[in-house]
C-alpha cells in the first residue's frame, strides 16, 4: 500500500492568472505517480509569483489555516482555496496482483 496526499481545488469565479497556474499543479500532482508537491512549496511558487510579477498580484494575499489549508485572495475576493484530504491509501499493481491470487 501507498500513501497518497489529495487536493480539494475550490476556484472561484474571480480567479487569476496566478490561482489558475496553481490549481493546475494541485491537479498535477494528484494525478502524478511519484510523490505529491508539498503545500509548503505551492505557497512559496504562489509568493514568488507575487515578488516576480507585483503589479498582477496587487494586493493578494496568502492565508495559511493550520497544515492542510491554503487560501488566496485578492482585494477581499477570494481566488482559490486548497485543501488537503486525508492521506489515502491505495494498492499498488503488485499488492492487487498478489490478492487477486
Amino acid at each position: 500500500m501507498k500513501l497518497k496526499q489529495i487536493y480539494k481545488v475550490t476556484r472561484y469565479p474571480k480567479s487569476s492568472q496566478l490561482a489558475d497556474e496553481v490549481a493546475l499543479l494541485c491537479v498535477k500532482s494528484n494525478g502524478y505517480d511519484g510523490e505529491s508537491i508539498p503545500l509548503d512549496s505551492i505557497e512559496g511558487y504562489i509568493y514568488c509569483n507575487t515578488l516576480i510579477y507585483p503589479a498582477i498580484n496587487r494586493k493578494m494575499v496568502i492565508s495559511r489555516i493550520g497544515k492542510h489549508h491554503l487560501i488566496i485572495d485578492q482585494e477581499g475576493e477570494c481566488l482559490l482555496e486548497i485543501e488537503i484530504l486525508e492521506e489515502i491509501k491505495y494498492p499498488t499493481l503488485d499488492v492487487y496482483e498478489q490478492s487477486v491470487n
